[in-house]
């Protein structure tokens, strides 16, 4: 996100920062999209290296296995904004590698919707894996209110959207 951006957030209260969520949930639910997130635990991991190819083979595995489908779409995008250098070199050595016609974009967040889409699904996806590690914090739960009402309200809705 852009300073400008961050600045327009600072000053709103929870509440409101919370309809603006809500709004996008809504918007996620409406449309026809389908994701898939892809994670590795740091702690076990002993360099960017490693890293890099744990991620890469779990991107790798999951083309493989939808190959078909992926060649079914006449174009694949692969929107990014740039933000980890190694995270850009991994995703184009393995969707250059795998499939014939990836197209990047390097995107700005606050100019496509579908990235800022993107961006609350991986959010929900990181407070799920906090909630099984027992790790969900004082500010989450200042957001989200209790786990139950988060998984009634956010994660099994939005859930239905990803792609297995």
């Amino acid at each position: 996100m852009s300073q400008a951006t961050l600045e327009n957030y600072e000053n709103m209260s929870v509440k409101e920062r919370h309809h603006i969520f809500n709004k996008m949930v809504a918007f996620i639910r409406q449309i026809n999209i389908r994701y898939k997130c892809f994670s590795i635990e740091k702690r076990n991991i002993s360099d960017v290296v490693e890293a890099t190819g744990r991620l890469s083979k779990q991107i790798s595995q999951f083309i493989r296995e939808h190959y078909t489908e992926f060649l079914s779409f006449d174009v694949v995008k692969i929107y990014y904004d740039n933000g980890q250098i190694e995270v850009s070199k991994m995703l184009s050595s393995v969707f250059n590698a795998l499939l014939p016609n990836p197209v990047f974009r390097k995107v700005m967040p606050v100019e496509y919707k579908l990235f800022q889409a993107a961006d609350l699904l991986c959010t929900i996806e990181l407070v799920k894996l906090k909630i099984k590690n027992n790790m969900f914090s004082k500010s989450e739960i200042a957001f989200f209110g209790n786990i139950r009402d988060l998984k009634k309200n956010y994660i099994k809705p939005l859930s239905k959207k990803e792609w297995q």
